[in-house]
């Protein structure tokens, strides 16, 4: 089974920080005051993988795929750090 790269996904989430508003948030916690995003990362065991933003229910680029991982991104985040977490959470769930 392949995995998407980290190097892919790392670009990905770089420039998806650009896009973050001071009015977006990763979560519905009514404490959250940090802008940022959720982003989920779908991806097949032959290492094609999409990504969609925000609520992550029945549509996006994602949902077709069989393994997600989702994360919260926000401005500050180490992009490198959660790509390896991307990448992380869809291997454990290829190797189940």
């Amino acid at each position: 089974m392949k995995l998407p790269k980290i190097k892919e996904i790392r670009a990905l989430l770089i420039d998806l920080k650009k896009d973050i508003r001071d009015d977006y948030r990763a979560s519905d916690d009514s404490d959250d005051n940090t802008p940022g995003m959720s982003v989920t990362v779908g991806a097949d065991k032959n290492g094609n993988w999409s990504y969609q933003t925000g609520d992550n229910s029945y549509t996006g680029g994602a949902y077709g795929m069989p393994f997600w991982a989702v994360i919260s991104l926000y401005r500050r985040s180490n992009s490198t750090e959660l790509a390896r977490d991307v990448v992380n959470q869809i291997a454990e769930l290829q190797w189940q």
